[in-house]
């Protein structure tokens, strides 16, 4: 929600489409989610919003306990907004996969595609329309691991772990520019805010609907004493101000599908270097490593 706020009021962005797959709820929830930050920013109607894929693409899925999902069933935390004026879900459209094929196609080179989430509905785009492969201009991915630090299982970063396929398919089949903003960058001590900064600094301007969707959402999610992390935010960021980012790194990597300990970690080979196919992309996925603290909190 934070990344949608924040590329929604960038002047320099414009936003083609926006699509939804199952995440940390499922795609008809999400696609509320966006809807309610739409309405609340006064913006429902500027920009499309399609539903994707509600199941990652190998299925059975794993069991997930309710109680174990940080932001409750409903991706919200599962906070009532009885009291504010519910979503307009009728704006909502379906097909998300053919539209992002067809602004691929209708703007070649120009779509930067930002996962904020799963990456399944662009990898079912990259393996229906294989034409569009040439035609994306670059693709951000705030998901995956550099170090096999997990935040799901023991070496599994959530967003990956959700659709270990689907990522895979994206790093081995689109063969332009990739970004990542992998789980250590943004769990790096120096990106951490803590409660008291979120919650004091962030509200202290004047009244904003976003923030009475967010706030209650956030104070729920943190109320264990966690800090506030806001991973997708950071890799809208690096889009918008790419200045943002002080420490590349770039490695050849792929994503591990049948360890047992490893499973979904996104894994470095340095084997690939030396196959003659690798050099469809020259170094491999960028990896953020390091991002400026206090330029993004003054943002």
């Amino acid at each position: 929600a934070w990344a949608l706020y924040h590329l929604m009021s960038s002047p320099n962005v414009k936003i083609e489409a926006i699509s939804c797959v199952k995440g940390n709820s499922n795609v008809t929830m999400v696609g509320r989610n966006v809807m309610r930050i739409l309405a609340a920013m006064g913006k429902e109607n500027e920009v499309p919003v399609f539903l994707g894929s509600n199941e990652r693409l190998i299925t059975p899925e794993p069991t997930v306990n309710p109680d174990d999902m940080f932001f409750g069933v409903d991706g919200f935390s599962d906070v009532d907004y009885s009291h504010l004026p519910p979503p307009n879900m009728a704006l909502l459209k379906t097909g998300a996969v053919h539209e992002i094929a067809r602004l691929i196609l209708k703007y070649p080179s120009e779509i930067s595609f930002i996962s904020l989430g799963p990456l399944t509905n662009l990898a079912l785009v990259l393996k229906a329309y294989p034409e569009t492969r040439q035609l994306i201009k670059e693709v951000l991915i705030m998901g995956g691991n550099r170090h096999g630090v997990g935040n799901t299982e023991s070496a599994a970063e959530f967003n990956f772990y959700q659709d270990p396929e689907g990522a895979n398919i994206v790093l081995n089949n689109y063969p332009g520019p990739i970004t990542i903003l992998p789980w250590e960058t943004a769990n790096r001590e120096n990106l951490v805010m803590n409660q008291t900064w979120r919650f004091e600094t962030i509200t202290s301007g004047p009244p904003n609907p976003v923030l009475e969707i967010l706030n209650p959402a956030e104070l729920k999610a943190l109320e264990a004493g966690a800090n506030w992390l806001p991973c997708d935010l950071l890799v809208a960021m690096a889009f918008t101000h790419p200045e943002l980012v002080t420490e590349r790194k770039q490695y050849p990597g792929s994503v591990e599908l049948a360890g047992l300990l490893t499973g979904s970690a996104c894994v470095e080979s340095s084997q690939r270097r030396n196959r003659p196919h690798y050099h469809r992309r020259q170094h491999g996925p960028l990896c953020g490593a390091a991002i400026d603290r206090e330029t993004g909190r003054g943002m």
